[in-house]
């Protein structure tokens, strides 16, 4: 849970910049790693594929489980891992990731939800998951843990 006063991706009317909690520069070396992002919020979006690329992640963006589907399917090259929110319109993120799968066999895969204690399935289904809203650190390191993490 964000801390009040803290900068969170979801409260960018308090702080635009969510830079400021991170940092100007990476911590850590910059990534290599591909990542499709899917979420159907677009101020989240925006702002997760801005700490994502100035942490030199390589983001491919979708606003919904079909676009989605059409970018994992059809274009070329893998993604290492795939960043879905859970609750979207037309289908849930862990149905659009079993659907991407057979295409992205490699990729891992981390949620993201607001609504982390009401999610059909349990646990097991979305698993890891990050509850919204969270802080820009929270997001890159739980991103480079899962990806860090041996198959």
């Amino acid at each position: 849970m964000v801390e009040s006063g803290e900068t969170s991706l979801t409260q960018s009317s308090m702080n635009p910049d969510p830079w400021t909690t991170v940092g100007t520069a990476p911590a850590t070396p910059l990534a290599t790693e591909r990542i499709l992002l899917v979420d159907d919020e677009e101020v989240l979006r925006r702002l997760a594929r801005s700490v994502l690329t100035r942490q030199g992640y390589e983001v491919v963006d979708a606003s919904d489980p079909a676009a989605a589907l059409a970018i994992a399917t059809e274009q070329s090259g893998t993604f290492d891992l795939i960043l879905a929110d859970v609750m979207m319109p037309g289908m849930r993120g862990y149905e659009m990731v079993r659907k991407i799968r057979p295409h992205q066999p490699r990729a891992k895969v981390l949620y993201m939800s607001g609504y982390a204690g009401e999610i059909e399935g349990g646990p097991t289904v979305v698993s890891p998951l990050l509850a919204k809203p969270f802080r820009p650190r929270q997001l890159l390191d739980e991103i480079r843990r899962i990806l860090d993490t041996p198959a």
